[in-house]
């Protein structure tokens, strides 16, 4: 429904969208963007410098914005200020050079300030007003949601090819096969992968969708001393070793994932390397790291604490740790598994409040499974570093690491910074890749007949792209 500030190509490179250019100061600290002219919203408001600057004000406030990326933008990390120029040029202004800011500035999706302000942001959420491809048309709380094709887009060639796009909020995976199959949806996103290969001979087509997917396990607070067996850096290399990647995939993804790399990191990704591929399978090493950290004499509560919210799909969730519950007892490790709701498990992975001493989730190991993305370097920081909403990094290395990639205006060089700073994070083993894999959608050929548009970035990113049957 809206529209980016900048956006990202096939190839990963940003390039414009709302903004035709941008440019940095001498210095690199300030930022210039041209706003495209002639943009409106669906109500005929012109988009101009005041919305973006509204928009990147609302964002980049955590008072305002939950974003978990919000923090990055934010005066409390490195904005001075933002400013407008005239009605077609705004300005970001930083406190050092991080060029790398860029990288959250294409999520910026960019809101009718006039209309927002007239209506207030409790309406707005109710009725919202955007540039973008599709238009709102109604909500149906925990039913649907429908769209309208807005056939006076700004640009002509990315205009929806349907009139309209209705979602249908279907939790069962075999309820939303079954009504692929009779007819009463055209499309299903993101079918579990047991179902693929069902639908695939029922005649219905499989398409990849986005960028890879990495799953891995996030270790938290293990910096703090009631963490348990994990604040020993041997104990969480024979976690990681004692896994049977190869297995997993075969068995709990169907053959549709392959052994992970690393958190957001796949190959051809900014910053890859291949000395970020997960452990082997490697039970015996495991055994023997195990035994030189004294375990589980050395600790006063050995047992590891495993969390997830999820039944099944890509992310494994409670199916995915019985297997490694199993591999991890199989090493001598003795592990609990919690099911926690899904809001408590929202909290517990990710919160701005990092753990302390004393907190339920200190040493706890949660599932991570997410699309990645071309240049990982926020998630990457929420991750490793010392100020990270993931509690998995306190290293100041890691931290000054970053700091460097961060601040180095060449993108070739920043490539091998960022690298760098992967590659030493992976050595702290606070976080174990376990698969990569991808998105699937699956249509009907009888109503569809293909997809184009931004279909490397996400299914929500080229809903416009969905072609009807010809």
């Amino acid at each position: 429904m809206y529209d980016s500030l900048i956006r990202w190509d096939e190839n990963g490179n940003l390039i414009p969208n709302i903004a035709d250019s941008w440019s940095f100061s001498d210095n690199g600290c300030v930022i210039t963007f041209k706003i495209h002219k002639g943009i409106t919203f669906w109500n005929g408001d012109p988009l101009t410098a005041n919305d973006v600057k509204f928009s990147m004000d609302r964002f980049s406030d955590p008072a305002q914005s939950t974003n978990p990326w919000s923090f990055f933008l934010s005066k409390a990390y490195n904005q001075i200020d933002t400013k407008v120029v005239d009605d077609y040029t705004f300005q970001f202004y930083q406190s050092h050079a991080e060029p790398s800011q860029l990288v959250i500035m294409a999520w910026v999706r960019i809101l009718d300030q006039k209309y927002f302000n007239a209506v207030g942001q409790d309406e707005f959420r109710k009725h919202p007003m955007g540039s973008g491809p599709w238009m709102f048309k109604e909500l149906v709380s925990q039913t649907s949601f429908t769209l309208e094709a807005n056939t006076n887009y700004w640009k002509p060639a990315e205009i929806p090819h349907f009139q309209y796009y209705k979602e249908l909020l279907v939790p069962e995976m075999s309820t939303r096969a079954n009504m692929l199959k009779t007819g009463q949806v055209d499309i299903v996103y993101n079918p579990d992968y047991d179902q693929i290969d069902n639908l695939k001979a029922a005649g219905f087509t499989a398409f990849k969708m986005g960028t890879p997917t990495t799953g891995s396990l996030n270790i938290q607070g293990s910096w703090l001393p009631d963490a348990g067996a994990v604040t020993d850096i041997r104990v969480r290399q024979a976690l990681s070793y004692a896994i049977n990647r190869q297995e997993l995939c075969k068995t709990l993804y169907y053959g549709y994932a392959e052994p992970g790399a690393q958190f957001y990191m796949y190959p051809g990704c900014y910053g890859w390397s291949d000395a970020l591929w997960s452990e082997p399978y490697d039970p015996a090493k495991a055994k023997e790291l195990l035994k030189e950290a004294n375990y589980p004499n050395a600790f006063s509560n050995p047992t590891i604490t495993c969390y997830t919210s999820q039944a099944g799909g890509m992310s494994g969730g409670t199916d995915l740790f019985l297997m490694l519950k199993n591999y991890w007892e199989a090493v001598g490790l003795k592990v609990q598994l919690k099911i926690l709701e899904q809001t408590i498990w929202n909290t517990t992975i990710m919160s701005p409040n990092r753990v302390k001493e004393g907190d339920p989730n200190v040493g706890w190991i949660g599932d991570w499974t997410y699309v990645g993305f071309f240049n990982p370097t926020y998630q990457a920081a929420n991750e490793w570093c010392s100020w990270g909403m993931l509690s998995c990094g306190n290293d100041p290395k890691a931290d000054e690491l970053y700091k460097k990639y961060a601040s180095e205006p060449d993108a070739k060089k920043g490539a091998q910074l960022f690298n760098d700073f992967q590659v030493y994070a992976k050595s702290m083993f606070v976080n174990l890749g376990i698969i990569q894999s991808n998105e699937y959608v699956m249509w009907n050929p009888k109503t569809v007949s293909g997809w184009t548009g931004r279909t490397w970035v996400s299914y929500y990113d080229c809903l416009n792209g969905i072609l009807p049957a010809k």
